[in-house]
């Protein structure tokens, strides 16, 4: 309680300090974004009267030398109309024979020169949608939160509706790009018809790693180019659109092959399972700035396959939300705790012990009104009794409104109601002041009632507390500090959590340092790191770790990083990594070192590497990991990744290879055909999964999807009777058509 009322008090002596200093930002002034003359083709070719009429941005190079010498023109023009924002690029190459177009496939980068812009459209200096594409026309998108600083920020699953071309000319190359409003959403300023927006303009030579930028922001931060907070404001008027409403009807049939045990259990036998579903998506545009999504029948057949991961700590291990309809807007329903950890995680959504569970259908809300932004979301899934899985309503209400420069409060409610009775609620508050210059501190409250809980309700007890103050800054001297406690009632059945009925302190202090023009480093980051955690119980330590790194990123985008570490754990219970491998309760203390360099991803042979050797609680730990990438074309892609990993624990006489391998391919006839297969082996389950991808993309919103997964059993004479070949296997066709 002690920690709590001190908390506090450094929170209000912050917040003081906060309301006697003026605001920071890129530029106070917004320029008048040009507004079209005539209509623009959206086909690569920059030749229109309109765009000749617009004068082009002043571009200065972000790196490899901040303001350093261009090597090449890069003309860069940016406009809008009553429907949408465009951006126009001619971009010389003196060597236009080199210009890096490795690939065609949607939405995967593979080391392209790109062109971008990045969009601040609700102008809160925290959240922007990004839109790049690569001279092979291939058009990618993200979401950009909290100002792109710390972890879990960049959304690489969101897709919306825009439009681009490129194509390759004995210059370099032209490229333009159109999203519409629709697309953005935004606030008009008070008691006007302005539109004021942040905006980035950019230009990647993947070959000589230089970066041309609009406007002119210092590469102070990790990923400084992608800062809300530094776009430049610009003013737009008379926006006046149609405010469309899509409708997305789809029809999926397929078959599923199970095996199973015979009722004499002395062999499998074959089921086959045949299936036919329709649904309907809805998104209608209540205002410019607040979208309403209806789902029905909710179906993501076509949503890529997790990648299998390999645990050798004591947390549980966590998967990205891809599933598409809990993309847009995500950053207004987040809620981190730290890490992973947050008290609403889409996934428990729907899916349950790793198996999807129908989405009978639900509601989202979500948007900005004034400094208020709002989201909710309501959804009903189906029962299946054979894991005792009730059917179940998910609600979340969000709200959080902007109280300063890059500063926020709000709160959020989260419910989980089960049919049989059974509930869980989460509840929470959060605070955000960016209290001077780079300096924050965020503070954030959860807590949860839970059906099955004993005891009185206490906000101790049954909540999560965490205490954050950090600089966001990638020069100099800059820092984060956490502390956190969470109660043993603390229990987000919505959420994510790591660990229970702890308390963490977690310390981190760096030292960014840009180099002169003549070194072949960029930056050299060192770090220094201090971790542990308690339990709440007894006060003993549950975990605690030492660690010092050095980041050193070079001028040709090559990175390096050399990590020394020291761990001291103790457990109260065996921690198994397989049947036969595990280790005792008792204290360990154990150090290592771990080497990872990744390669400049311009070249078509390209991979990540990575290292690891340690003691390992009273073992040993060797892993070594490599990721490597071929573009054989602009039509293919191969990659793959493989992670060895050995534990040995000699005085036991235990060793174990606990090893996932993993290849894909993603091949591209055009921008609109398409083919990915992903296929994974595990060692320890000796099983192959596989999920194959084919998508034709007529247009935008009209797409039809065959997908294929099945996985196979190796070493099937291990048990008896011996495994089938094939534990299951999938096949679905899906297609929908959205009308707007």
């Amino acid at each position: 309680m002690i920690q709590i009322r001190n908390c506090l008090l450094l929170l209000l002596l912050l917040f003081l300090q906060f309301l006697s200093q003026t605001a920071r930002a890129q530029d106070g002034s917004a320029w008048n974004l040009p507004k079209l003359t005539g209509d623009i083709v959206i086909d690569g070719h920059v030749d229109e009267e309109a765009w000749s009429d617009i004068a082009p941005l002043p571009m200065t190079m972000y790196q490899p030398v901040h303001r350093g010498e261009m090597s090449e023109k890069s003309l860069v023009r940016a406009a809008y109309d009553n429907e949408f924002v465009y951006l126009s690029g001619v971009l010389h190459d003196s060597d236009p024979d080199k210009i890096v177009a490795n690939s065609l496939y949607r939405n995967s980068y593979s080391g392209d020169e790109t062109f971008a812009i990045i969009l601040d459209s609700f102008n809160d200096n925290e959240n922007a949608k990004w839109f790049f594409v690569t001279p092979t026309g291939n058009r990618i998108d993200m979401l950009i939160s909290k100002d792109s600083e710390g972890e879990n920020t960049i959304n690489r699953n969101w897709t919306t509706y825009w439009d681009a071309a490129a194509r390759i000319t004995d210059q370099g190359w032209e490229v333009e790009i159109r999203v519409p409003f629709s697309s953005l959403g935004f606030t008009k300023e008070s008691n006007s018809d302005e539109v004021i927006m942040g905006l980035i303009a950019y230009r990647w030579m993947a070959r000589q790693a230089e970066r041309h930028i609009f406007p002119d922001i210092a590469p102070e931060w990790s990923r400084g180019f992608t800062k809300p907070s530094q776009a430049q404001k610009v003013r737009m008027t008379g926006i006046d659109y149609e405010k469309p409403i899509y409708i997305t009807p789809y029809l999926l049939g397929g078959a599923e092959q199970l095996y199973s045990l015979n009722d004499n259990g002395d062999r499998y036998s074959r089921t086959t399972d045949y299936t036919t579903e329709a649904g309907l998506d809805i998104r209608y545009p209540v205002t410019a700035n607040l979208n309403l999504d209806v789902t029905l029948n909710t179906d993501f057949a076509q949503v890529e396959a997790d990648e299998a991961q390999v645990n050798l700590s004591r947390q549980p291990l966590f998967f990205p939300e891809k599933r598409q309809f809990f993309q847009e807007r995500s950053d207004i329903f987040d809620f981190n705790l730290g890490g992973n950890n947050t008290l609403f995680y889409s996934r428990r959504i729907g899916l349950a012990q790793g198996q999807p569970v129908r989405i009978y259908g639900g509601a989202r809300l979500a948007g900005r009104s004034g400094k208020w932004e709002v989201g909710m979301l309501n959804m009903q899934t189906e029962k299946i009794a054979d894991i005792n899985l009730p059917s179940e309503n998910f609600g979340v209400l969000r709200t959080r409104r902007d109280i300063g420069t890059e500063s926020h409060a709000g709160g959020i409610l989260t419910t989980r109601l089960g049919a049989n009775g059974e509930y869980n609620i989460g509840t929470g508050f959060d605070l955000l002041l960016n209290y001077t210059g780079d300096h924050f501190v965020d503070l954030k409250y959860a807590a949860t009632f839970d059906s099955g809980a004993e005891g009185a309700f206490s906000p101790f007890s049954n909540g999560l507390i965490r205490f954050n103050l950090h600089r966001q800054t990638s020069s100099g001297f800059f820092y984060r500090f956490t502390a956190k406690r969470s109660g043993e009632g603390y229990k987000p059945a919505m959420g994510f959590e790591s660990r229970f009925n702890y308390t963490l302190y977690d310390a981190r202090i760096n030292y960014g340092f840009f180099h002169g023009t003549t070194s072949p480093l960029r930056v050299t980051t060192p770090q220094l790191r201090y971790f542990v955690t308690f339990r709440n119980e007894d006060r003993s330590v549950e975990s605690m770790l030492v660690e010092n790194s050095w980041d050193f990123n070079f001028k040709n985008n090559t990175e390096l990083r050399f990590t020394a570490n020291w761990w001291y754990e103790d457990l109260r219970q065996p921690l198994f990594f397989s049947d036969d491998t595990f280790v005792d309760p008792g204290s360990y203390s154990f150090f290592g070192a771990e080497a990872n360099y990744r390669m400049n991803s311009a070249t078509a042979l390209r991979s990540d590497l990575a290292a690891k050797l340690l003691t390992f609680y009273d073992g040993y730990q060797y892993s070594v990991s490599l990721s490597p990438t071929w573009n054989q074309s602009r039509h293919l892609e191969l990659s793959g990744g493989f992670e060895i990993n050995y534990l040995n624990f000699p005085d036991r006489n235990q060793s174990e290879y606990l090893n996932v391998f993993r290849l894909r391919a993603l091949a591209a006839l055009n921008i609109k055909v398409s083919l990915q297969i992903l296929s994974q082996y595990n060692l320890l389950s000796r099983r192959i999964s596989t999920n194959a991808r084919f998508r034709y993309n007529f247009r935008e919103g009209h797409d039809l999807w065959i997908v294929l997964s099945e996985t196979m059993n190796t070493e099937r004479d291990r048990v008896i009777p011996a495994l089938p070949a094939y534990q299951n296997r999938v096949l679905l066709v899906k297609y929908t058509y959205t009308f707007y």
